[in-house]
């Protein structure tokens, strides 16, 4: 049965803006750069995606209620920037149909630039004090800037679960899509990992992110992050992940 999704917006994009995605993934990189970003940058809440196929949860903030899958906006210097955040992980079965849905509709408002931010797991995470960012891009053009800009490309390997079908998806419909990618914790929320990919974009879209506060309070929002990552965790299996950890049979 094909899942609806839906999108409410209270206001209108303007066109040619970027969009910056953070959904919960390794290390919980995703959602912790693009909830600094909402503060950092002072964006506003204008929307939300949603679909039965989402766990049936809503949040309350300060006694208000948000859900889940949210956008944030605002203008940045000349840039209207789009935030999609999410604060549950996307359940393997929802992972083609938001991806779809997303890309549609991210093109049908005219969305200039998408980079998604998250993470790539490594086993000596502990010895490395500052995560190299590496860069994936269905687009020549925004993977040669990347490297102009100092950022190593991916250059083998799997992206699994639901960046790896936003780029896809991404790559059919011709819109320009950019993963930022750190090396992270897999099972940890990693603050310092986010702080790296955040520092990547920055040097992107030429806008200023002060990372300081992530560093700082690396731990405690370690701590406070937990139970999402367990809760991660549990629904990344069957999403593809573990395709992350294997060498591309073509290139043995």
């Amino acid at each position: 049965m094909k899942t609806v999704w839906s999108i409410s917006l209270t206001e209108e994009v303007p066109q040619g803006s970027i969009a910056v995605v953070g959904l919960p993934d390794v290390g919980l990189v995703g959602p912790i750069a693009t909830s600094h970003l909402v503060r950092q940058w002072d964006l506003r809440s204008i929307g939300y995606i949603d679909s039965p196929s989402m766990p049936p949860v809503i949040l309350f903030h300060e006694a208000s209620p948000l859900l889940p899958l949210r956008i944030y906006g605002g203008y940045k210097g000349n840039d209207f920037i789009l935030v999609v955040h999410s604060d549950v992980a996307i359940p393997p079965q929802s992972i083609h149909g938001l991806a779809a849905f997303l890309t549609s509709k991210l093109l049908e408002r005219g969305v200039r630039r998408l980079f998604l931010l998250g993470g790539i797991a490594v086993q000596d995470r502990l010895n490395i004090e500052v995560p190299r960012t590496y860069a994936a891009s269905i687009e020549p053009e925004m993977l040669d800037y990347a490297k102009r800009m100092g950022i190593e490309p991916l250059r083998e390997g799997f992206i699994g679960g639901v960046y790896a079908q936003i780029l896809k998806e991404g790559y059919k419909k011709k819109l320009g899509a950019l993963a930022l990618l750190s090396e992270c914790f897999l099972n940890y929320p990693d603050p310092g990992a986010s702080a790296s990919t955040l520092q990547a974009l920055s040097k992107l879209i030429g806008k200023d992110v002060d990372v300081k506060q992530l560093i700082e309070q690396e731990e405690e929002i370690r701590l406070k992050l937990r139970e999402l990552m367990k809760r991660t965790m549990e629904t990344m299996k069957g999403a593809g992940k573990e395709y992350e950890y294997t060498i591309p049979a073509l290139y043995v």
